[in-house]
C-alpha cells in the first residue's frame, strides 16, 4: 500500500472517530438528573428534572411531560414536549442550548447535586406548631370528635402525624389515615405526592429548605377545593416539622 493511500485512510479514520464523538447520545448525560435552567434574557432560575422519558419543572405545574433527544447532522436536539432546543455539553455538569421559537433564547442547564441526605426523611414527623400546642398542658384541649361507625375514641389521633418511607407518605389525623406514593427528585429537594390532608385539600409537593436528623423546614404546595368544581393552588412557606421519636 503506497503512502498516499495510507495517509488518506488515516484521515478518514480520524474524521470518522470525530463524527462518532460528536454524535454521542446526550440523553444519557441528561437522564436521571435535576438542573438549574437559566436564560440570558431572563433572571429567573427554573428547576427541571429529566427522568427516563418524562420531565418536571417544579416552579410550574409541568409534571411528567414527555421529553426525548434527536440529532440533525452533528447537532443534538432536546425536545421538551412541544419545545425544541439545540443543545451541547460544555463539561460534566453544564449544558448550553438554544430554545427555538418565535423568539430564540439561549439556555444554560447546570446540574444540581444532591443537597440533602434522603435517609433523614424516613420516619414520623409532626408540625412544630402542632407539637407546641399539644405539649402545652396549660392550653385546654377540646374533647375528641365522636367516632364514626366502626371506630372508637381510642382510634382518634388528635395531633396530625406524617410518616415517610422510601416511596410513600401517610398522614394520620382525627379518625382518618391518608396515603400517597411519593417521588423524590435526584437532588433530594422536592417531594411530589397526592396526599389528602383532610377530605378536600391535597398536598402535591414539598420543597425541602432545611433537613437534619430531627428538624425540617418545607414550602408546601397545596390544592384547596372550594365546592365541587372550583379549586386553587397555593404555596405555604416555611413550615417547621420535628421528628417524632
Amino acid at each position: 500500500m503506497n503512502k498516499p493511500t495510507i495517509f488518506l485512510l488515516l484521515i478518514l479514520t480520524l474524521f470518522s472517530c470525530q463524527k462518532n464523538i460528536e454524535r454521542i447520545d446526550i440523553a444519557n448525560e441528561l437522564r436521571g438528573n435535576t438542573f438549574d435552567m437559566t436564560s440570558k434574557s431572563d433572571k429567573d432560575t427554573l428547576t427541571i428534572e429529566l427522568k427516563d422519558s418524562t420531565y418536571s419543572v417544579f416552579e410550574y405545574s409541568d409534571r411528567n411531560l414527555p421529553w426525548r433527544t434527536t440529532n440533525f447532522d452533528n447537532t443534538q436536539i432536546l425536545v421538551l414536549e412541544l419545545r425544541t432546543m439545540a443543545i451541547k455539553q460544555l463539561d460534566e455538569n453544564t449544558f448550553n442550548g438554544l430554545l427555538i421559537g418565535v423568539e430564540d433564547y439561549e439556555i444554560t442547564l447546570k446540574k444540581r447535586n444532591p443537597k440533602w441526605n434522603k435517609d433523614l426523611l424516613i420516619g414520623k414527623w409532626v408540625e412544630k406548631e402542632s407539637a407546641d400546642y399539644y405539649s402545652n398542658n396549660s392550653i385546654p384541649k377540646p374533647p375528641p370528635l365522636p367516632p364514626p361507625p366502626d371506630f372508637t375514641e381510642a382510634d382518634f389521633q388528635a395531633q396530625p402525624i406524617y410518616k415517610i418511607s422510601e416511596d410513600s407518605i401517610s398522614l394520620k389525623t382525627n379518625y382518618f389515615t391518608f396515603n400517597s406514593e411519593i417521588d423524590i427528585n435526584s437532588s433530594n429537594e422536592y417531594l411530589t405526592m397526592k396526599l389528602y390532608t383532610n377530605l378536600i385539600n391535597i398536598d402535591i409537593m414539598w420543597q425541602i429548605k432545611e433537613l437534619t436528623e430531627n428538624y425540617m423546614i418545607i414550602d408546601k404546595s397545596v390544592i384547596e377545593k372550594e365546592g365541587s368544581m372550583i379549586s386553587t393552588t397555593k404555596t405555604i412557606e416555611n413550615i417547621e416539622l420535628i421528628k417524632k421519636r
